[in-house]
This record gives structure tokens, C-alpha cells and sequence, in this order.
């Protein structure tokens, strides 16, 4: 019996395709890198982009791995991925996922790939007892507002991001 990650969907469009969700393996960074790099392009944060192969293989099958990684796939290549890792929260007392990333080509969205990816993640946030299932969006990509509050999601206005960078961090004041 396949499990939750290995299934395969039929999606149906003007052309029906059979996709695949599965958990990404060392062989797939090549694909998931350009399509990080497709991400950055269409957030304009191209510029931003330093990750290397190598970045990945550590981060994601190292020997200390710190994220996972779901690729979607159809018989031509890579249509999507999602990458996410383990968080935790003070007030509930346990891990949680944050969702890094969910990718889907612009050719292949509005066919509920990117739900199903969702809700994939989300399949492995109940295996762990997660706390809770998290993310972020641009306040400008409504596509995927949409798509977020169509399958439950409460965007937090009142939170915001902070951020420090390698440069920050090197020059963090002491005391």
C-alpha cells in the first residue's frame, strides 16, 4: 500500500495528467533548485538567491537534516515542491511545521495541485501531533491568499516578520 506522500493524483484540466507527490530524494535538487529559482523570480527576489546544490544536500539529507522536502511530479518532470521543517511552540508544548515553500508551475496551477501539496504537509503535521501547520504569504499574491483561507487558513495581520541576515548576524552586538 503506498504511503500518504507516494500516492498518485489525477488532476483534471483540458488535458488530464497523473501527478505524483512523494518525499523529495538527493537526485531531485537539481529540479528543486530551479524551481526555487522560478519562486524567486516571481516573489522579484532573484537577486536574493545564494543556495547551492551542496546547501541543499546538507539542509535536506545531510547528517543532521534541518527540512523535507515533497516534490510534485508528472511523466514530463518536477511541476512543484514544498519545503518544510519542524518548529516549536512555547504556549502549546510542541513541535509544529512551518511550510518554507509550496511551488507550483505557473502552467500547472488552478488544477488543485497546489491544495493537495497542502494538504500533504499537512497529512504529516497529524502524523507528528503537530501543534500547529504554518507559513507565510507576499500580501500582494492573492492567488495564494485565496488558496489559503479556501482551505482554512487564518492569515495573523497583527504578527510580523523579523529578520536577521548572515551580515546582521556576523555584527549582532553583544550586549
Amino acid at each position: 500500500m503506498p504511503s500518504a506522500l507516494q500516492k498518485n493524483l489525477k488532476m483534471s484540466n483540458s488535458v488530464d495528467c497523473e501527478i505524483t507527490i512523494r518525499p523529495a530524494i538527493p537526485e531531485d535538487i537539481p529540479g528543486i533548485l530551479e524551481m526555487v529559482l522560478e519562486l524567486a523570480e516571481f516573489e522579484k527576489l532573484a537577486d536574493q538567491v545564494v543556495a547551492t546544490k551542496e546547501d541543499y544536500e546538507e539542509s535536506l539529507f545531510g547528517a543532521v537534516p534541518v527540512a523535507e522536502a515533497l516534490v510534485a511530479e508528472e511523466k514530463n518532470g518536477f511541476v512543484g515542491y514544498a519545503i518544510f521543517f519542524s518548529t516549536f511552540s512555547t504556549f502549546i508544548g510542541r513541535a509544529g511545521i512551518w511550510l518554507e515553500d509550496l511551488y507550483v508551475r505557473p502552467e500547472f496551477r488552478k488544477r488543485g495541485i497546489g491544495k493537495k501539496m497542502l494538504q500533504e504537509v499537512g497529512s504529516i503535521a497529524r502524523e507528528r501531533n503537530a501543534g500547529r501547520y504554518e507559513w507565510c504569504v507576499l500580501d500582494w499574491n492573492q492567488n495564494a491568499i485565496d488558496l489559503y483561507e479556501y482551505v482554512g487558513g487564518e492569515i495573523l495581520d497583527e504578527w510580523r516578520i523579523v529578520r536577521l541576515n548572515r551580515d546582521t548576524l556576523d555584527v549582532l552586538p553583544e550586549k
